[in-house]
């Protein structure tokens, strides 16, 4: 059973419906009765479940600071990658868009050595298209999480933060062995790298692990407790900082001052809209200024997946803007529709479908050439962190 364990920020989390009911309606007397197996299995599962919330919460607060935490010419959003050796630090896991699987970088989060409530270290699965280590060609809110969770029936659990039911992370919790499973002492605190590559001695719930490919997570498989870390936790974290807006702004601004040359580059995938060809913006390794300093490059080639890029058919300035005529435009697009409406998005390079990316209102402002009804400054709906930023974005190319 899945059940979100408080208002805001403690989601994701599976437990067994006994520990929830006896919290509800048994916790005063089970634990007055500490000598119990009930208290005390009660104990272990409230330690499990603590343990795994830290660990959880750390997670998310490493990708919502990465910029600023050591790595200041990378974007923000991504996660580390496990502790592959049981010494307590992340390393360089796998290849590229990998998921990998291995125990929680404590260190590396600046924790304590996290322990379950039957004294193992924490496991933790990072989708490849967010870890750091190597990291993915594009990483953004359009990103997809690996993970997929699975109930009972082997049907996709929804999460907050992704309908779909796909974490970009998970942390185990792995509790004791169970019969047939054997586990020995390795030389680091959390066993050697023999025992992280061992999974199965520890872990049920994990579905074959192909390199690029969805892993099935079933939430309720043998003793097993799971947090799960999704796209939209990630970013709505970043939504509440009252900096991130203008993060956003400053990388495209970026993205529209590499296009802007003498002749525009060509436009990828066109289509016609009144005066202008509008698709998707050139290769990034095709671009040259701003977009490709060192502080930008990471940040900017993430995000121009979410832009299009419109250009006068006829070369001149055909579009008006609030500061004069343009040449051209870029539109950043915002986070996807959700709910009546909702625009379907592949991955995180975009697709030739504008409407996915665009709303009506845009592309008839772009038809009549008039980009002044656009705003140009990326908003701040952020204070509400639940909601998408949605609102198109416009700069112009004069």
């Amino acid at each position: 059973m899945y059940r979100p364990l408080g208002p805001r920020s403690q989601r994701g989390m599976f437990l067994p419906a006994l520990v929830l009911l006896l919290a509800a309606a048994g916790l005063g007397w089970l634990l007055a009765r500490q000598d119990s197996p009930a208290s005390r299995d009660l104990a272990r599962e409230m330690h499990t479940a603590q343990a795994l919330l830290i660990a959880r919460e750390a997670l998310i607060g490493f990708a919502a600071t990465y910029r600023n935490n050591e790595h200041p010419n990378a974007d923000f959003g991504y996660l580390p990658c496990p502790d592959l050796d049981g010494d307590g630090s992340s390393e360089t896991c796998g290849s590229k868009d990998q998921t990998s699987v291995g125990r929680l970088p404590y260190l590396t989060l600046n924790l304590p050595d996290l322990r379950d409530g039957a004294g193992e270290c924490l496991w933790y699965a990072v989708s490849g298209s967010f870890k750091n280590n190597p990291k993915a060609d594009t990483l953004n809110w359009d990103s997809t999480g690996k993970l997929r969770l699975l109930d009972a029936n082997g049907l996709p659990l929804m999460l907050p933060g992704d309908e779909a039911g796909l974490a970009a992370a998970i942390v185990i919790a792995a509790g004791p062995p169970r019969p047939g499973q054997e586990r020995s002492a390795g030389p680091e605190r959390c066993g050697g790298d023999a025992e992280a590559r061992n999974i199965a001695q520890y872990i049920e719930a994990l579905g074959n692990r192909a390199d690029n490919e969805l892993i099935d997570v079933r939430a309720l498989a043998g003793n097993d407790r799971i947090v799960t870390i999704t796209t939209g936790e990630i970013y709505r974290q970043l939504k509440r900082r009252a900096s991130y807006a203008p993060w956003l702004q400053r990388v495209f601004q970026a993205n529209a001052d590499c296009l802007a040359k003498p002749v525009l580059p060509a436009v990828i995938a066109p289509e016609r809209h009144g005066p202008v060809e509008l698709g998707k913006l050139p290769a990034f390794d095709n671009l040259s200024g701003p977009c490709r300093n060192e502080t930008l490059r990471d940040a900017a080639r993430n995000w121009i997946g979410t832009m299009r890029y419109a250009r006068c058919v006829d070369g001149t300035d055909c579009l008006t803007g609030t500061g004069g005529r343009c040449r051209g435009a870029v539109i950043f697009g915002g986070e996807r529709l959700t709910g009546p409406g909702a625009q379907r998005r592949a991955g995180t390079d975009g697709t030739p479908d504008i409407d996915q990316y665009l709303e009506p209102a845009t592309l008839a402002a772009l038809a009549a050439g008039q980009l002044a009804a656009l705003p140009t400054l990326i908003a701040l709906p952020f204070a509400d962190r639940d909601k998408p930023v949605a609102t198109d974005v416009a700069l112009c190319i004069p």
